[in-house]
């Protein structure tokens, strides 16, 4: 399915639109992760490699002394930062996805997803939105037990200003709220949809405490019960949940 078809086809949709992040939120473990940061150590030299090495262990184990980023992609690039290029950045983003399609990257999911997305069938459109292209993303669908249970897959997705053009062609007119939005970098993939009314569920793995979201807690499978409370009735949703606050009315074009 290509962008285009995936939202048409949410547009098309009577139901409620749930948009999943990808990578810390349906794909988890931080394989993805040290998979970049090897690929980018062979650019770096060989002085400046145990310090970044050590630097992001720091962050992955939540050492409360560790520099904080807003997620394991972020720290990699800033910690590598002066040291190698756009380039090269982008060339060894590119290698760790590759490793991540041919499944030589460990990576799991959040306990229970499956069972829980497939209930959702029928009351809920589930899609993935994510920043990351799509080689590797539909491969590790398929290897964790999720493919059958996502509708469609929007990669390249330019969170968060990619929000501004794909919010209405997910909405097409329906009421924000009937849109939820699930992620784990608060700035990606909260505060826009948020802003527009709709709905939302952070997962807060590092505390990061930021801004406001409908939902929060540190694990996914926490919020699996707000989010079908949300699927059954997103009107009832977002007035018991005040963290979904629209700046916007409702029918307003962003």
């Amino acid at each position: 399915m290509n962008i285009s078809s995936a939202l048409d086809l949410a547009a098309s949709q009577p139901l409620p639109l749930l948009i999943l992040d990808f990578d810390g939120t349906v794909c988890l473990g931080d394989g993805p992760v040290l998979a970049y940061a090897d690929a980018v150590a062979h650019f770096l030299p060989d002085t400046a490699t145990p310090a970044f090495r050590d630097g992001l262990d720091a962050f992955l184990a939540h050492d409360p002394a560790a520099a904080q980023f807003k997620d394991g992609y972020a720290a990699v690039a800033a910690l590598a930062e002066g040291l190698v290029d756009a380039q090269a950045l982008n060339r060894a983003y590119a290698q760790s996805r590759q490793r991540l399609a041919a499944g030589q990257v460990e990576i799991s999911t959040p306990p229970g997803l499956a069972d829980f997305l497939a209930g959702l069938a029928g009351r809920a459109h589930r899609m993935v939105l994510t920043n990351a292209p799509l080689e590797g993303v539909g491969e590790s669908l398929a290897a964790l037990g999720l493919a059958g249970t996502i509708d469609g897959i929007v990669p390249d997705a330019g969170k968060p200003a990619g929000f501004i053009h794909l919010l209405p062609k997910l909405l097409a007119g329906r009421p924000p709220r009937e849109l939820m939005s699930v992620g784990d970098v608060w700035v990606n993939d909260i505060e826009p949809p948020a802003r527009h009314g709709c709905a939302t569920a952070f997962i807060d793995r590092f505390n990061h405490r930021t801004g406001d979201a409908a939902l929060r807690e540190p694990r996914f499978e926490l919020l699996y019960p707000g989010i079908t409370e949300w699927a059954a009735d997103p009107a009832a949703f977002t007035i018991t949940h005040p963290g979904t606050s629209p700046s916007l009315p409702e029918k307003a074009q962003l």
